[in-house]
């Protein structure tokens, strides 16, 4: 697996976490890559809080789960501290690293107020992120967003080489104010992605309401929608780009693509 050499999954023996375990022990097990499994913990006098013993227990089952799913080899981490600094610290670490996490305060006002992981993780990332939302039963469609800028191509580019590697069909997917105008965005997007299997490419031009919200009504027919990461921080993100407005609103698995430079 050339684009991915290890991911990283951040557990806490929730229902989320364990979608996310899923998903991720799945995509490992199919490209044949390690997995770490993390679980933070802090200070177990806190209400709710994980402490260090819990931690390793919670650790050891989600091992138990991906070596189930077949990941050729998996690594036990339990760190002190919050959640989302300690996933992002350990994912900087990992040169190559995919990661993943349960999706779970991301479409909440108040858990993104109150301090989402995942919240946090969407708009500091030094990777690239996979929020999952589902298991999918079978993969079959991933859907590759993009307005036809150089910062999305480079999402399309990741995003076709993932769902080649999960045995998917990618669709190349763009809102626009008609069809002849998506189309001839998506002709040129095929173009400049450069991939080795163009035929591959699905189309689908959404039409009639803004970009995020024609992403998020589209993304029932996905398994996956692959974003670039453009505007997620600064001026961007207060102005309410389509990449945050997504992120926070779609409910299939979301790979947000890091396309800073």
């Amino acid at each position: 697996m050339r684009f991915y050499q290890r991911i990283v999954v951040g557990t806490d023996g929730s229902e989320d976490a364990l979608v996310a375990l899923a998903v991720a022990g799945e995509m490992a097990a199919r490209w044949e890559i390690p997995v770490t499994a993390l679980t933070v913990w802090k200070d177990s006098s806190r209400k709710a809080a994980i402490g260090p013993e819990s931690a390793a227990e919670i650790t050891a089952a989600a091992a138990e789960i991906l070596v189930e799913a077949g990941v050729p080899q998996v690594t036990r981490l339990e760190l002190p501290g919050s959640a989302s600094t300690v996933l992002l610290e350990v994912v900087e670490q990992q040169a190559g690293a995919l990661l993943v996490i349960g999706g779970r305060g991301l479409g909440s006002s108040k858990a993104r107020l109150t301090g989402s992981t995942a919240n946090h993780v969407s708009h500091h990332s030094p990777s690239d992120v996979l929020f999952t939302h589902k298991i999918p039963k079978r993969w079959t469609t991933i859907g590759l967003a993009t307005d036809g800028s150089p910062s999305s191509i480079l999402a399309v580019r990741r995003g076709y080489e993932v769902a080649v590697a999960m045995g998917a069909r990618p669709f190349l997917v763009t809102a626009a104010k008609t069809d002849d105008e998506g189309g001839q965005t998506l002709l040129e997007v095929e173009g400049a992605a450069a991939v080795e299997d163009p035929e591959l490419f699905g189309r689908d031009v959404l039409t009639g309401v803004p970009a995020a919200e024609a992403l998020c009504n589209a993304a029932w027919k996905y398994d996956m929608v692959v974003i670039g990461n453009r505007g997620m921080s600064g001026p961007a993100r207060l102005l309410g780009s389509v990449a945050n407005k997504v992120t926070h609103d779609i409910d299939t698995n979301l790979l947000l693509v890091n396309t800073t430079p």
